[in-house]
């Protein structure tokens, strides 16, 4: 590893709920007009079959609030940016041992073990504050550095 400021716990944290932000806000403005409140509304009042549609019309909402926020990091962190807009706005980016950009496949691998990992137990997020490199659970497997960026 070359010669780099690590980022810090903080600035990981506030990258990453401004980050939810966006991503709540945006899955919102893509899932609402497609699925509409009405079924919702419609399932309240004890037609069994307006239920069951809204139950059914609840899978692809959560599927695509799930691939949505994955697909979305993935290609920030692969991207020349080298981060989320979250990143991007506490000036801090993902780089590999060598300092470089990850790979798609690095990307893909930090991002589906970060969202997993969280999903199991939440204090793996924690990691970095005992870690002297301040690497979570999905740095270390994938070999990456979240790291100040003096150039954006």
């Amino acid at each position: 590893m070359l010669n780099y400021t690590f980022a810090g716990f903080g600035n990981r944290l506030v990258a990453q709920i401004i980050d939810t932000i966006i991503v709540s806000f945006a899955v919102s403005l893509i899932a609402f007009p497609i699925f509409g409140f009405g079924i919702f509304t419609s399932a309240m009042n004890g037609n069994e079959s307006a239920g069951l549609f809204a139950g059914l019309a609840l899978l692809p909402i959560m599927l695509f609030a799930f691939v949505g926020p994955v697909v979305y990091e993935v290609l920030m962190l692969s991207s020349p940016r080298q981060a989320t807009i979250g990143k991007i706005l506490m000036k801090i980016k993902v780089v590999d041992e060598q300092g470089t950009r990850l790979t798609l496949g690095g990307a893909i691998g930090r991002t589906l073990i970060k969202y997993l990992s969280v999903n199991f137990c939440f204090l793996l997020w924690l990691w970095p504050l005992f870690n002297d490199k301040e690497q979570a659970l999905h740095d270390i497997v994938v070999k990456d550095f979240v790291i100040r960026d003096q150039v954006i």
